[in-house]
């Protein structure tokens, strides 16, 4: 009788054991512990764009898509705050004053992203109206002054009034030196291809026209451009270097025995 009561508590016990090893939850391990990067700030964009409203719309887009890639990101706002009241700089073309280092010293982070807006424009030329967002990001150690990333897209459509137009040439025209970057082109590849989103479906142009040197102008209203951003940051973050915060992990069955 003894034996076969021990034999039962032995039983349970195993059977109480691998109830609770199933029971752990998921465990928590670093995303890419080999990133010295945990802290980052999105600076100001620097504006070449018709449209002086574009660069707080694609830095809040750009920020809001980052969150998702396991870094500690410092809020807009107080990154604007502090580049104001310390360092004196409002704009993106201001960052040629000082560099990647003392930006980051300043802002308490490990890593700045540099952010250029070259197009952000609807052009109508004749009876075809043509919408181009290109950008460039790169982000900077800003312990080394090295570049841990960088990425530039072109995203290009068109539609013309009473039928589909067609698209030009996929070459985009090179960068020269911007402020925070010496070689665009090299820095941020993708900057010399625009990708084609085809046509819109509506022949209407969007916006105020406004006649310009034979050329017209759309003015930028609204959300006009919205889906070529998206389109553009669609292509621009697969591949963007993941930061070293921490994400849960389903425990495997070693784990749980």
């Amino acid at each position: 009788m003894i034996g076969k009561n021990v034999r039962c508590i032995l039983i349970f016990t195993v059977i109480t054991s691998f109830s609770v090893g199933c029971a752990i939850g998921p465990r928590v391990i670093p995303t890419n512990p080999g990133n010295p990067i945990g802290s980052v700030a999105i600076l100001p964009m620097l504006n070449n764009s018709d449209d002086v409203d574009a660069p707080t719309r694609v830095r809040e887009a750009f920020y809001n898509r980052l969150s998702r890639y396991h870094y500690n990101v410092q809020a807009l706002k107080e990154t604007n705050d502090i580049l104001n009241l310390q360092m004196g700089i409002t704009m993106g073309r201001q960052l040629d004053l000082t560099t990647a280092q003392q930006i980051g010293e300043t802002l308490g982070v490990d890593g700045v992203f540099y952010g250029y807006l070259l197009n952000f424009d609807e052009v109508t030329t004749g009876v075809v109206n043509t919408y181009t967002v290109r950008m460039g990001w790169k982000l900077v150690n800003t312990k080394t002054g090295n570049i841990s990333w960088g990425k530039g897209v072109g995203v290009r459509s068109s539609q013309s009034i009473g039928g589909l137009a067609r698209l030009a040439s996929s070459e985009a025209e090179e960068v020269g030196p911007l402020p925070g970057s010496v070689n665009p082109m090299k820095e941020m590849p993708g900057l010399n291809k625009w990708i084609s989103m085809g046509n819109r479906s509506t022949g209407l142009v969007d916006g105020l026209i406004m006649g310009i040197g034979g050329k017209v102008v759309s003015g930028i209203t609204g959300k006009n451009l919205e889906s070529e951003m998206n389109f553009a940051l669609n292509h621009l973050f697969p591949g963007m270097l993941i930061g070293p915060g921490v994400q849960a992990s389903v425990a495997s069955k070693a784990e749980m025995k």
